[in-house]
């Protein structure tokens, strides 16, 4: 693989074709525009590092006519923290992805493992390939011409680092697009930990990002581990960021430029390396004129835009979206198997569907349950539906993974929000693989990550009869993560 190197500092371009080199790649560096034009017909790199400010021009500049002239290859940009905003600019002149100065070596050796041709081109290829077939792609279900788009759009995506904004309506299945990236993308072995901004509190969220050390406030009996080292080396997503206040914005901007962030009453500095997709139901544009969202950390998330398009601008998902929930039902019922009649899908597929993918999955269940026999009919879909479909459950889009598959870490540590709806009789909550009483995990408000985490860890180890192979299987753990946690719980 031949990479070139576009930086007008000598000594860091030397620096950085030393490091090149000791991935066994190609290199050659050149400190100009008019140098870099040349070599990219002379040398025909595979992946172009530009820094943004040359000593003749812009490097967005050679973005541009780099994509222009029909190159097709990856292009990294390199920048420093006060530079972030151009880089973003860079990014949707064509860029792959931004590094920030000074270069991490682990950082750079992942950028360019994601750049080696042909790493990607053939999952790209069978997912896509899935879809047109049985209308699914990994946790997003469909056929219509919209979502097979953005399903393209999520495999670009998921082969960068750079932050993504999924905006759409509420239960338009923005959650299952940030799990769709998630595992797509390198980090696809670390945790996906998720955070409802809106449903954790405003005196807590702090304490639930940053965590917090023993004593640093009234309450804090033990030092608590928060989301951003519960999701080191993976993926955090946080959604309706807009619900987070304005103060925690400014905290979370800082931890975005610097890449560092202190627990609450600590003092040392930790390193982040997580990337960060957000989500909203909101109208970003008008969340800034309203004061609700920071405008320079809208420029910070939004690198990477993901709009997600409403239930009823892609009708042709209805069916195979109604087929899949109904199978999900019927497991989680246990009830026998359902079938729509053809008249009953053109009953579902001709709805408005104002409350999007979830009113979908609601009404699904609703019919499953309210039908006399094994065939859905018209009459019962018309019935759910004039009765009202529920559009409050949770959102559902496509086989979502379970909570202990998206949201958690090597520790066991389970998300506060999918462990309230775990606990609520909402039917809805079919996804959580611990529905069965064995592995029911009930939590309270103010429960903390420790709490949650023991209780979560017992019943899986009752339920497997003390096997902790087992259970460190069905936790998505190691074993010796297991015997850890036993130890710090005293089990």
């Amino acid at each position: 693989m031949k990479v070139l190197v576009v930086e007008d500092d000598p000594v860091t371009r030397r620096g950085l074709e030393e490091l090149l080199a000791t991935f066994k790649l190609e290199v050659k560096g050149v400190g100009t525009l008019a140098e870099a034009r040349t070599a990219l017909e002379a040398f025909a790199p595979d992946a172009l590092l530009t820094d943004l400010k040359l000593p003749d021009g812009d490097g967005i500049e050679l973005i541009r006519q780099t994509r222009a002239a029909g190159f097709d290859r990856e292009i990294v940009v390199l920048t420093g923290h006060g530079s972030v905003d151009t880089a973003v600019e860079a990014m949707k002149a064509g860029a792959f992805d931004y590094l920030l100065k000074p270069l991490r070596p682990v950082q750079l050796e992942a950028v360019l493992a994601r750049l080696r041709p042909g790493t990607h081109d053939a999952d790209t290829e069978t997912l896509l390939a899935r879809l047109e077939e049985t209308g699914g792609f990994g946790t997003i279900v469909g056929r219509s011409a919209a979502t097979r788009e953005m399903c393209r759009v999520i495999v670009r995506l998921a082969r960068s680092d750079a932050p993504v904004m999924i905006t759409g309506e509420s239960g338009s299945g923005k959650e299952a697009a940030a799990r769709m990236i998630h595992a797509l993308s390198r980090r696809r072995e670390k945790p996906l930990v998720a955070v409802n901004c809106g449903a954790v509190t405003a005196t807590l969220v702090e304490s639930e990002l940053f965590g917090h050390e023993k004593g640093a406030f009234a309450g804090a009996e033990k030092r608590r581990i928060g989301y951003f080292e519960l999701a080191q080396g993976g993926q955090l997503f946080l959604d309706e960021v807009t619900e987070m206040s304005l103060e925690l914005q400014v905290k979370f901007l800082r931890v975005l430029e610097n890449r560092t962030f202190r627990r609450v009453g600590g003092n040392e500095e930790l390193e982040s390396d997580f990337r960060v997709v957000s989500s909203s139901n909101r109208d970003l544009d008008e969340a800034i004129r309203e004061k609700k969202l920071r405008e320079d950390l809208y420029y910070r998330l939004n690198v990477l835009p993901l709009p997600i398009a409403p239930l009823r601008e892609r009708k042709e998902d209805v069916r195979p979206l109604a087929k899949h929930f109904l199978e999900q039902v019927a497991e989680q019922e246990k009830a026998g198997r359902r079938a729509f009649s053809e008249a009953a899908l053109d009953r579902l597929e001709a709805h408005s569907w104002p409350g999007n993918v979830r009113e979908l999955r609601n009404v699904v269940h609703r019919a499953y349950i309210l039908s006399d026999g094994p065939a859905i009919d018209e009459r019962c879909v018309a019935s759910v539906l004039s009765a009202g479909s529920g559009a409050a459950g949770p959102a559902v889009s496509g086989p979502l993974p379970t909570p202990s598959e998206a949201a958690r870490d090597e520790s066991g540590a389970r998300r506060p929000e999918r462990d309230a709806r775990a606990a609520s009789p909402e039917p809805a909550a079919a996804a959580d693989p611990f529905r069965d009483d064995p592995l029911l995990v009930r939590v309270r408000v103010g429960d903390s990550l420790e709490e949650v985490e023991k209780e979560l860890l017992i019943k899986t180890l009752e339920a497997f009869g003390g096997n902790k192979k087992k259970a460190a299987e069905k936790l998505g753990i190691s074993l010796k993560t297991i015997y850890n946690k036993i130890r710090q719980y005293g089990l």
